[in-house]
């Protein structure tokens, strides 16, 4: 054999790593697998025992299974190409585990009013005024709420309205936002200053210590404003999450161009930069995330078969 697989590895993650990918798991599998390899006295990479390695660990579901076997997938196709003797290709499917995505609570603009309403009132005045701050600005900007809470007064800058978000895998972007987000957000600046007595530095948004905003003691508020606003719940429905408030906006954002008789393609594209996905299909799911847009979907399916049969 031709390769040395450990050098290949290096040189698989190294690459892949030059061309934007995180592989946060990567390094871990695939040195486990060599070591599977090693441990069968095997020198070549072959399909079974990709599979059986995948398939090791016992009482793990089926879709961390997939997810080792993808990785390995990946590798023996680098090393195929280095040399096809040193390893089998690893056809795609051979563990089938279906994703799942969590149905979303979509907030009508009157109770995202409601909430925005008992974040006013919580107990303590700075976590109030930030909850308060946050939920406006995760409804009118459609960020992750990990996005929001990480941002720091240097990213907003006022002329033009922007933020410079950092999202996932460390990647930037900017978010244009509205004259009223803007004016919101110099609002609560401003009530800050005025509860902790010092000028505002650091982190955008703060805690009750006046320390940036903690996501989990964020989330938890949340859980005790929806709470207090009393949203209705649906048989087997999901419950109302602090997150909903971007789905709420990316699904709003579909039906605003559905009626006004936009094309809808060119605008999940758009979409699925201003939101930071990494994944245009991530945006298109929003598609079934409501029975307006699912009858996009379905006028979709009712032309193709139309012109299939034409």
């Amino acid at each position: 054999m031709s390769v040395d697989l450990a050098g290949a590895a290096a040189d698989f993650l190294r690459s892949r790593r030059a061309r934007g990918y995180r592989l946060a798991d990567h390094d871990w599998l695939i040195a486990n697998f060599l070591e599977f390899l090693a441990g069968h006295g095997a020198n070549t990479i072959t399909v079974p025992d990709a599979l059986a390695f995948a398939q090791a660990p016992a009482g793990t579901t089926r879709h961390w299974q997939a997810t080792r076997l993808n990785v390995i997938r990946e590798f023996a196709a680098h090393v195929h190409a280095l040399d096809p003797g040193a390893a089998e290709l690893v056809p795609a499917g051979l563990i089938a585990a279906k994703t799942t995505r969590r149905i979303p609570y979509l907030y009508s603009q009157e109770q995202i009013m409601e909430l925005m309403a008992a974040a006013a009132i919580l107990p303590q005045p700075m976590l109030a005024a930030s909850m308060h701050t946050l939920i406006g600005l995760l409804a009118a900007t459609g960020l992750r709420s990990g996005e929001a809470v990480a941002l720091d007064l240097e990213d907003l800058c006022p002329e033009p309205p922007v933020l410079t978000v950092t999202g996932k895998y460390g990647k930037e972007r900017l978010v244009p936002i509205h004259a009223s987000t803007l004016q919101a957000l110099s609002d609560y600046q401003r009530l800050r200053a005025a509860l902790t007595a010092k000028a505002p530095a650091g982190p955008l948004l703060v805690g009750t210590r006046g320390n940036r905003l903690n996501l989990n003691s964020a989330r938890a508020a949340f859980r005790r404003v929806a709470n207090t606003a009393k949203l209705p719940t649906r048989p087997g429905g999901p419950t109302a999450r602090l997150h909903d408030l971007r789905h709420s906006f990316a699904v709003q954002t579909l039906i605003d161009a559905h009626r006004q008789g936009a094309d809808v393609d060119a605008r999940i594209a758009v979409l699925a930069t201003y939101l930071g996905h990494v994944d245009p299909l991530n945006t298109y799911w929003y598609l079934s995330a409501s029975p307006e847009l699912m009858s996009v979907v379905r006028d979709r399916m009712a032309a193709f078969g139309q012109g299939g049969r034409s």
